[in-house]
Parts: C-alpha cells; sequence; structure tokens
C-alpha cells in the first residue's frame, strides 16, 4: 500500500438518520393506496414516468416511496441517465434506503472519501429536492445518501409531477454548509386512517455474510455500532436513535428486509391502531409487548412486514436470544 492510499480517510458516509426507504412494488395505485388509507401517510407526489408514488406526513418528503416493478422496461430521467434498469424486472422488495445528511458539504466530502478508494456506486442525481449517491450494500440492496437542497420542499414536490431527477457533478459549485432538513417540522395524517405514525424510524435487514455486511453499514455508510453480538448489531446515525438491526440469514430467514418500523406517538396509539385496524379487517401478523418496546405488525399488499411502535428500555442481548424467526420482530 502506498502512503497516498494510507493517507485517504475512510469512507464513513456518517448521515443524520434513516429517512425514507422506497419499495419495489407489483402495482404503485393498489400499494400508494394501501399507504394512505391503511397506514396513514399523505401522497406528497407521484411521478408517472417512473410510475412512482411518494408519501409521508410532513416529516420529510417522503417516509415512503413505491416504484412498480419494470416488467422489461428500462425508466429514464430527465437528462436521458437511466435511472431504473429494466434487468430488475420482478423483484419485489427493498428498492433503496434513503440515509439523510447534514449538509451537502458533508454529502460531497464523502463522496470524494468514496471515490478515492474506488467504491462502486450506482448513480449520482440531482433529485431538485435533494442531491444523492446511491451505492449498494454487500447483498446488494442499493443505499442512497442524500442531503436536502430545499427547506421548502413542498413548493416543488407535489402531486403529478413531471420527471425530477437528472445528472449531478458534486463539487462543480460549492457545496451548501447549511443544514436544510426540517428539525421541527408540522405533522399531518389521514384523517380517516386507522394509523398515525411520525417517521420511519428503523430497518431490519436479514444479511448473507454478517461481518462482511457490518463492516459496510460501519466502514463505508458510517453508521455508529449500538451492540453487537456474534450474528446481530444494531446500528444508529448521528441522530442518536437506533436506525438498523443487521442479523445473519438462516434457512428460516431469507436475505433480505424483514420489515421496516414507523413510530407512533404513545403505547396509547399503539392499542388505538391495533383497535382500528381489526374493526377494517386488517390481519395483525404479530402483537409485541416486551421489555423493549410495544408494537404491532402487519402487511402491505405485496406482504411486506410494516411495524408501528413504541420504543421502552432497549435490551440489545435479549433480542438475539429467541428462535431465529421469532428475534427479528423483536429488534
Amino acid at each position: 500500500m502506498t502512503a497516498q492510499a494510507e493517507a485517504i480517510e475512510p469512507i464513513k458516509f456518517q448521515p443524520r438518520r434513516l429517512g425514507h426507504a422506497n419499495l419495489w412494488v407489483s402495482d404503485v395505485d393498489a400499494i400508494t393506496d394501501f399507504y394512505h388509507h391503511v397506514v396513514g401517510l399523505q401522497v406528497e407526489a407521484m411521478e408517472p414516468g417512473i410510475k412512482a408514488s411518494f408519501l409521508g406526513n410532513g416529516n420529510t418528503h417522503h417516509d415512503i416511496g413505491t416504484v412498480e416493478i419494470t416488467r422489461g422496461e428500462d425508466r429514464v430521467g430527465r437528462d436521458g441517465q437511466v435511472l431504473i434498469d429494466k434487468d430488475v424486472s420482478g423483484q419485489l422488495g427493498l428498492f433503496h434506503f434513503g440515509w439523510e445528511m447534514e449538509n451537502e458539504a458533508e454529502l460531497v466530502d464523502a463522496i470524494k472519501r468514496a471515490q478515492a478508494k474506488g467504491q462502486d456506486y450506482s448513480m449520482i442525481v440531482d433529485h431538485q429536492i435533494s442531491h444523492s449517491i446511491y451505492l449498494p450494500d454487500p447483498d446488494g440492496n442499493l443505499m442512497e445518501f442524500y442531503a436536502d437542497m430545499l427547506k421548502d420542499w413542498q413548493s416543488i414536490f407535489h402531486g403529478e409531477m413531471d420527471l425530477i431527477t437528472g445528472n449531478w457533478s458534486p463539487g462543480e459549485e460549492p457545496p451548501i454548509t447549511e443544514a436544510r432538513y426540517n428539525p421541527n417540522p408540522a405533522l399531518y395524517g389521514v384523517d380517516e386512517a386507522p394509523v398515525r405514525p411520525l417517521r420511519i424510524s428503523r430497518a431490519v435487514l436479514a444479511v448473507a455474510d454478517f461481518e462482511t455486511s457490518h463492516s459496510f453499514y460501519t466502514d463505508v455508510a458510517g453508521l455508529d455500532t449500538i451492540y453487537k453480538a456474534s450474528d446481530y448489531a444494531f446500528l444508529r446515525g448521528t441522530a442518536g436513535r437506533y436506525d438498523l438491526a443487521l442479523y445473519q440469514a438462516l434457512d428460516s430467514v431469507p436475505v433480505g428486509l424483514h420489515h421496516i418500523t414507523f413510530d407512533v406517538a404513545d403505547e396509547a396509539a399503539v392499542e388505538i391502531a391495533r383497535n382500528a385496524l381489526r374493526k377494517r379487517g386488517q390481519r395483525i401478523i404479530a402483537d409485541l409487548d416486551t421489555e423493549s418496546k410495544r408494537s404491532i405488525f402487519v402487511s402491505d399488499p405485496d406482504g411486506l412486514k410494516i411495524e408501528f411502535a413504541v420504543a421502552r428500555q432497549p435490551n440489545y442481548e435479549a433480542m438475539g436470544k429467541a428462535t431465529p424467526a421469532v428475534r427479528l420482530y423483536l429488534a
């Protein structure tokens, strides 16, 4: 290794928090309807050109994005860039996680470190409301690291939109050092929905090789490890709450996204949501009252598990002692 290579800083994007999850879905209209009428998120924007929707509650521009599977067609952005390759056709599940950076300057610095180390990435883009880089984790899950570029994102990000994504050259213009996310957003919901989520708070992944994935999420993503055992770990961004749990996949627990979690206001809100969901005929697939949390789980129409939770005092050691199929629910 040369002295120059040794001098390159670790990549460590060090995002604030998990900002959103974007999903590959079978039917963008049906899944959007579920996240609106059941989960209680407003439709912030639709992008028909890539068959996508974006839903939130004012916390940020979107907590959930949905993109319909390609079925053999490329989806192209406003500058002719292929945003979604036709070869992903048929793969339901996680499209990408969006990790919110403190500001554009920190994002640009991390991109420079990634490029200096030869880190593989998929694309670098201008979403108008944000600037982003997308890169794969060891299992091929895309991770977006983004910096918000507009404090008033709703001024352009609303309703049915033309293609919003184009090319971006990091550092071509002096990067913004100001934080443009809203630290105290005014939240809203869907009056008729059974749930009033506060925000997407975390996700649980089963991974093919635990140590390799843990190294990626600490050394490249720059998340801090809260707790680590031999085959599972809990990690967080700089905002302080845990954002991601990693578990070694097993025969009974396949590689991939196990569930995403939405925080709700308090334990009474969990009870209200449980009763309202049942009245609607929505199946509760898990109902947990543990040392670490009070929560319920439902499935979206494509089978992705969604949790509504209130955290108690976390016992990370206990979360790993249950049977393999159960312990991911405890995270």
